[in-house]
């Protein structure tokens, strides 16, 4: 079936956030993209693990600076029904009233809404290496309108957080992603092996060579790694893409 005119703009304009080398680029194409399918505001929030120790969060946000402001105040972070479910579920979610539970987080719905933000969904994205996102979507208006262009346009969601988290990972770890250790075969098998828990003796019988040899390639893997134990250098392996 063929694109409409619409959805064909829709889709290049949601497309070229993959191109983006930048944030500031990144940034101005997801307002962009999010204002031309009709939502008023958008947040991003991502985090990023780059090695065993170092974690890097990203946001951008057009929302209310002073919704921003009062939500670091108050720590909402902590009780954010959006940010718990990001971080436990790949669906996407629909803000309604039975998320808000307690009296803290009826208390933050009201705050919520009274900067404008009472119409929209939040749709998470998590990857293999540990990174995870949050792309919340809002629409003016708590009417029946509002919430029939939310439906509406609901499809674009994962679409345009997947492709922010892909650019923005590579925006955030580029440099990581070019300085990947150059292993033998032998150290990449050993070091699969190691990520799967395996000691040098499991190794040594799984691969037919000595103990030592294992030693002997494990030390290898944490010099070219740049470590100090194994699970470092598991953990660095898994952040720039090699297991």
């Amino acid at each position: 079936m063929a694109l409409t005119p619409d959805h064909a703009l829709h889709l290049h304009a949601v497309l070229a956030l993959g191109a983006c080398t930048d944030a500031e680029t990144l940034r101005s194409q997801l307002f962009a993209v999010t204002r031309q399918l009709g939502f008023s505001a958008v947040l991003y929030a991502g985090r990023f693990a780059l090695d065993g120790a170092r974690v890097v969060a990203r946001i951008e946000s057009n929302y209310d600076h002073l919704w921003r402001e009062h939500y670091e105040a108050k720590n909402y972070a902590a009780i954010d029904p959006t940010v718990d479910h990001a971080l436990h579920s790949l669906a996407p979610l629909v803000w309604n009233d039975a998320m808000y539970r307690s009296p803290a987080q009826q208390q933050f719905r009201e705050d919520a809404q009274a900067h404008g933000l009472v119409t929209g969904a939040t749709f998470p994205v998590h990857s293999r290496e540990g990174d995870a996102a949050l792309l919340s979507l809002s629409v003016d208006g708590r009417g029946q309108l509002a919430k029939a262009h939310l439906n509406q346009h609901l499809m674009w969601g994962p679409f345009i957080a997947t492709m922010v988290q892909d650019a923005m990972r590579k925006i955030v770890k580029g440099g990581a992603l070019e300085q990947r250790p150059e292993l033998t075969p032998r150290e990449n098998e050993v070091l699969k092996w190691l990520a799967s828990g395996k000691t040098s003796w499991d190794i040594a019988a799984l691969l037919g060579i000595s103990e030592h040899g294992v030693v002997h390639h494990v030390r290898n893997i944490l010099v070219k790694f740049d470590v100090t134990t194994r699970r470092q250098a598991v953990a660095k392996a898994i952040a720039l893409g090699m297991i």
